[in-house]
């Protein structure tokens, strides 16, 4: 420190100046990049919020005194980003964020004035939220309006109004809602509403353009729809796995697959009666059967009374009555037999959706060789892949969909050469799938690193040249003979004549032996001495 004071002593006053600005500079950088490094690392704690929610929220984390940052024009709030899964669950726990528009908690505080049309138009503010929030909740959802119309009791069934509801969405970039997933909002909308049918229900998006299909009182066009994303379905479960096989022979983006699928969606009901004559069954049988036997008496003579009287006795007319005996024997049978022909009934329902022909191509690209170019830079050049190969990838891909001769299916496999620019996304492909834990630590690894390379940067560019700029001010030559006594008379002067052994003749010697002694009486000064020597 005092070869330090000594130094600055000996400098002139733009010296001193400049090395106190250097020296308060290098201070105040550091405790600036100290500042700037302790700054707590912001994280997004709720985004796409309303302006009610974000009112809210704010409100919330300033009571429980919580740094935040808003961006993108109030829709995102940000705090540090070690509060943030804290934060959430205690803000879900308060019912925060809401998710915009008013729901049932409306009816939290109550009013003792309000009347029942204010009472109707609250609750149908309140099933509009509800439906709105619910809605949301879809991936592919970013917000969400209903509008209902209620259903009004009428005395009168003729005047009565049925329920309609209206949906507007506004949708994710790059997402749609498929056919069933409208569907799906439809029911769930019709469903929350007392007397709503899924036919007064429409759906429309941002753009305008209707979402709901309007119905004609058949299925054919709900079933024409479905079908369509059916086949669409099958055709892309079909190519990705198509891609991803192959991908992994040939190697990334140098395949392509595309397959056509002819689907047979006609629905068959066939009834059907089979009669088999070789087996019959009794249905009914009834047999009837008489028989009688035995003589008797058969009446004989003139027809009359006479006739019908005892033996022995006359009538009027003077005739007697007569019977001749005669044998009476009968016999009677009848028999009926009723057969049933044997009889299947089947009814046959045949599948939809049968395959009735799939058409596949498939371009696989070929491989690239490094070579020199007579300017001397490298070049790739196109190698196509062999037949043997191409016969292999077409195998697997005949194997993969399932091809079938009989039904005339067609596979075909080209190998040709893709865009050059391919092969620069199939490199950057590989670059660009990193995982995605280095994106997450990558803005506090700039922010550390940049805070270590700046103290770096100024420890040996600014602070060790300063310190070897004023050591070497410290023990510069004019310095050092300042110090020295010129003469050996002078050091004796100043130090005192050592008691010595004067050694006659020999005058070395007695030189040799004084230093000596000065060295041990004053080490300090004699390191001093040594040191400029060196230098």
């Amino acid at each position: 420190m005092a070869n330090i004071l000594d130094s600055m002593k000996a400098l002139t006053l733009g010296q001193k100046i400049t090395y106190v600005l250097v020296l308060g500079g290098t201070i105040a950088a550091l405790l600036a990049l100290t500042f700037w490094s302790q700054q707590p690392e912001y994280q997004t704690l709720f985004s796409n919020l309303s302006s009610d929610d974000a009112s809210s929220i704010m409100a919330k984390l300033k009571d429980k005194k919580i740094l935040y940052k808003i961006e993108a024009g109030g829709s995102v709030i940000s705090i540090p980003s070690e509060k943030v899964y804290e934060t959430r669950l205690e803000l879900a726990g308060e019912g925060l964020p809401q998710g915009g528009g008013i729901g049932f908690e409306i009816f939290d505080r109550t009013n003792l004035g309000m009347t029942e049309f204010s009472q109707k138009v609250n609750y149908k503010r309140a099933l509009q939220g509800e439906l709105s929030r619910t809605i949301k909740g879809l991936s592919e959802v970013l917000d969400a309006r209903v509008h209902l119309v209620m259903h009004e009791k009428s005395l009168f069934v003729e005047d009565e109004q049925k329920s309609r509801a209206s949906v507007v969405v506004k949708l994710k970039p790059s997402k749609k809602l498929s056919q069933n997933q409208v569907q799906g909002i439809v029911h769930l909308v019709a469903s929350s509403v007392e007397g709503l049918s899924p036919d007064n229900v429409t759906i429309v998006n941002t753009s305008g353009q209707m979402l709901t299909k309007v119905s004609d009182g058949s299925q054919m066009q709900a079933m024409t729809s479905s079908q369509m994303e059916y086949q669409k379905t099958f055709e892309k479960d079909i190519e990705t796995r198509l891609q991803s096989m192959i991908e992994k022979v040939v190697g990334v983006n140098k395949v392509s697959a595309n397959v056509s699928a002819d689907i047979d969606f006609k629905r068959i009901e066939k009834t059907e009666e089979t009669y088999n004559p070789d087996v019959q069954v009794v249905r009914s049988e009834q047999r009837n059967q008489e028989k009688s036997s035995g003589g008797g008496m058969m009446p004989a003579g003139v027809p009359g009374v006479a006739s019908n009287l005892p033996a022995g006795q006359k009538g009027q007319t003077g005739q007697t009555t007569a019977s001749t005996a005669m044998p009476s024997t009968a016999q009677r049978q009848s028999e009926t037999i009723n057969y049933e022909i044997n009889k299947v009934t089947s009814r046959i329902f045949e599948p939809t959706g049968i395959v009735k022909k799939l058409s596949v191509a498939v371009l696989v690209d070929g491989n690239y060789e490094n070579i020199k170019a007579d300017d001397g830079k490298e070049q790739k050049k196109y190698a196509p892949r062999s037949s043997e190969e191409m016969k292999k990838i077409e195998d697997l891909v005949k194997g993969a969909v399932g091809y079938t001769a009989d039904r005339g299916d067609k596979v075909t496999v080209v190998n040709i050469p893709f865009e050059t620019g391919s092969v620069a996304a199939d490199e950057g492909a590989l670059a660009a799938a990193e995982p995605s834990a280095f994106k997450e630590y990558l803005p506090y690894a700039i922010k550390y690193g940049t805070a270590i390379l700046l103290a770096l940067l100024i420890i040996f560019f600014v602070a060790r040249p300063l310190t070897q700029g004023l050591g070497k001010g410290g023990l510069s030559v004019e310095a050092i003979q300042k110090a020295l006594p010129g003469t050996v008379a002078e050091l004796e002067a100043q130090f005192g004549a050592p008691q010595r052994a004067v050694t006659a003749g020999r005058p070395e010697l007695d030189v040799k032996q004084r230093l000596l002694e000065l060295a041990r009486e004053n080490p300090q000064q004699t390191a001093q001495i040594i040191k400029g020597w060196i230098k």
